[in-house]
C-alpha cells in the first residue's frame, strides 16, 4: 500500500480530532487509488469502484501469474492456479507476522471486525458446518426456509405499485432472517436490526476507503453486534439444557452440539457481519438476470431452478471479489519470489472456471465464506418466493451499485414493477 497516508491512527476516532484524522486518512488513501488509476493501474481502477471491474480483472489476468501494483505496493493475481495456491498455503495469513493488518493505518476498521487467520477460520467453519448443513440445506424443506418464506410473505407488496427490491424487500428480509437464525430476543431486536443493516460497508472497508460517515456508522454497527453477541450466547448457554433448541436457532443448536460459548460467539459475529449484505446483493442480481430471461423467471418458482440461478450469480458476482493476504515467510510461487510480509491480493475472477458455486467460497476462502450457506439459502428462497408471487415482475433498470464497494459490489437500488 502507499505510504503517503500512513499517519498514526487517532487515539479516539469519536473525538473531533480523531474524526478529522480519520477523514484525512480516508481521503489520502482514496487519492492514492486515483493517482495509481490515472497511470493505468488496473488494481487501483478496481479499488476506485466507479466502473465495471471485469475489464480490469481481465487485464490483471492477461499480465501473467502476477501483476505488480507498484504505487499500491501489492502483488495481485487473477491466475486460477496461483490464486488457489495463495488461499490454501498456510504461509499466507490475513494478518502480518506481528498480528496486524498490513494496511490498518490506511484502511481503519472497527476493532471488533472479525478477521480470523486461515487456520482459525477453517476450524470455525468445521464447527459450524454440521449445524448449518442441518438447518439450512441447499434445497430441502427446513425450518430456516419456512421462516424465510413467512418473512417474504409479509414483505412482498400485494398492490400494483412499483417498489425498490433492495430497500423495501431484500434488506429488511435479510436482516429479519438473520435476527431469527441468531435467536435475538425481542428486547434487542431493534438495536441488532439497525446494526445488521448498517455493518455491510465494513466488508469493503478492508480494501477501499469509505466515506467518513459510512466508515463511522458501519464501524459502530460492528461494535454494537460484537457487544450484543456475548450477551446473546451467555443467555442461550444458561438455558441450553432446559429444552430442545428451536430448529432454526443456529446459536442454540451450536451450543447443544457442544461447541464452546467462545467459539459460538466467533461464529455468530462472522454470520452477523457476513450474511445480510451478500444476501441483498445476490437477490438483486439474480432477480435482475432472470427478469431478462422470461422463461427462466417462470422456472425460478421451483426451488432447484432458483438455487441454480443463485449459484451462477455467486460465481459471476461473488460475495468477495478481492481477498487480501500477507506472506508469513519467504517463498516461491507462480514464477516469482515472495518475501515475508509482502502484500498479496487474489482477484475472484481467477476462480470462475473452476467447479463449485463460488470461486472464493471454499475452505480456504474469505472471512465471509462461513456465512455462505446462509447466503445461499436466503437468496434462493427470496428468488423462488418472489418469482411465484410476482410472475409479471419487471425491472425498471439495472441494479445500482453502492459507491466504494469493490469487494462486495453491493446493490443499493433495484426498482421493479409487479407487471
Amino acid at each position: 500500500m502507499p505510504t503517503l497516508a500512513t499517519e498514526p491512527a487517532p487515539a479516539n476516532a469519536n473525538t473531533s480530532t480523531g474524526v478529522r484524522a480519520l477523514g484525512r486518512r480516508l481521503q489520502l488513501t482514496r487519492a492514492a487509488h486515483w493517482c495509481a488509476g490515472n497511470q493505468g493501474d488496473p488494481y487501483a481502477l478496481i479499488l476506485r469502484a466507479v466502473a465495471d471491474p471485469e475489464p480490469f480483472e481481465r487485464e490483471i489476468r492477461a499480465a501473467g501469474p502476477w501483476f505488480h501494483s507498484a504505487q499500491l505496493d501489492a502483488w495481485v493475481t487473477a491466475d486460477p492456479e496461483v490464486a488457489a495456491a495463495v488461499l490454501a498455503d498456510p504461509r499466507f495469513g490475513t494478518l502480518d507476522r506481528a498480528g496486524r493488518r498490513p494496511d490498518a493505518e490506511l484502511l481503519p476498521l472497527a476493532e471488533a471486525f472479525p478477521l480470523p487467520e486461515r487456520a482459525e477460520l477453517v476450524r470455525l467453519r468445521a464447527l459450524a458446518d454440521p449445524v448449518l448443513s442441518r438447518c439450512v440445506p441447499a434445497q430441502a424443506s427446513c425450518a430456516a426456509r419456512t421462516t424465510a418464506r413467512r418473512l417474504l410473505g409479509r414483505l412482498l407488496p400485494a398492490g400494483d405499485a412499483g417498489f425498490d427490491l433492495v430497500t423495501d424487500v431484500a434488506r429488511p428480509y435479510a436482516v429479519e432472517l438473520v435476527l431469527r437464525l441468531l435467536g435475538v430476543p425481542g428486547r434487542d431486536r431493534d438495536t441488532a436490526a439497525r446494526a445488521l443493516a448498517a455493518c455491510g460497508p465494513q466488508l469493503d472497508a478492508r480494501m477501499a476507503p469509505q466515506l467518513l460517515t459510512v466508515a463511522r456508522e458501519s464501524a459502530d454497527a460492528v461494535r454494537t453486534l460484537a457487544e450484543l453477541v456475548p450477551e446473546l450466547v451467555a443467555e442461550k448457554s444458561r438455558s441450553a439444557g432446559n429444552a430442545e433448541p428451536r430448529p432454526d436457532d443456529v446459536l442454540a443448536l451450536l451450543l447443544h452440539d457442544g461447541v464452546t460459548p467462545r467459539d459460538v460467539e466467533r461464529i455468530a459475529l462472522l454470520l452477523a457481519v457476513g450474511t445480510p449484505e451478500p444476501v441483498v446483493t445476490a437477490v438483486a442480481h439474480t432477480v435482475h438476470r432472470l427478469l431478462g430471461r422470461p422463461g427462466e423467471w417462470e422456472r425460478a418458482r421451483r426451488t432447484p431452478a432458483a438455487a441454480k440461478a443463485v449459484d451462477q450469480v455467486l460465481r459471476d458476482r461473488p460475495p468477495a471479489r478481492l481477498e487480501s493476504r500477507v506472506a508469513h515467510a519467504d517463498l516461491e510461487l507462480g514464477g516469482r519470489r515472495i518475501t515475508a510480509d509482502e502484500h498479496v491480493v487474489v482477484v475472484a475472477a481467477a476462480g470462475r472456471e473452476t467447479p463449485g458455486p463460488e470461486p472464493l467460497g471454499g475452505p480456504d476462502g474469505p472471512q465471509s465464506a462461513l456465512a455462505l450457506p446462509l447466503v445461499r439459502l436466503a437468496a434462493t428462497t427470496a428468488v423462488q418466493v418472489t418469482a411465484g408471487r410476482l410472475p409479471g415482475l419487471r425491472a425498471e433498470g439495472p441494479p445500482l451499485t453502492r459507491p466504494r464497494s469493490p469487494v462486495l459490489g453491493a446493490c443499493a437500488r433495484l426498482r421493479v414493477h409487479p407487471g
